[in-house]
């Protein structure tokens, strides 16, 4: 099994990167990093441009920038009981 939790790199601006071995693929990085790929390998193809011209199946040494979840509360609707 490959430890890839040494390939996370951290910048003095707090965000976050990935440093691709051999055969790595953008989905799998996003598992790995979200815990879920749904609409987050688009938010890194989004956040590196040139990455979706590359191979499935990464060479080594692609540093992949992990662009942060925003998440906005959802608001609760408000619901009457009584008039």
């Amino acid at each position: 099994m490959i430890d890839r939790s040494r390939r996370y790199l951290t910048a003095a601006d707090g965000t976050v990167a990935y440093v691709t071995i051999d055969g790595d693929m953008v989905d799998e990085v996003a598992y790995g990093y979200y815990g879920l790929h749904r609409r987050r390998t688009e938010l890194i193809y989004n956040a590196n441009p040139g990455l979706a011209d590359r191979p499935a199946k990464l060479p080594a040494g692609v540093v992949i920038k992990l662009p942060p979840i925003v998440t906005s509360p959802t608001p609760t609707p408000f619901r009457r009981l009584w008039d």
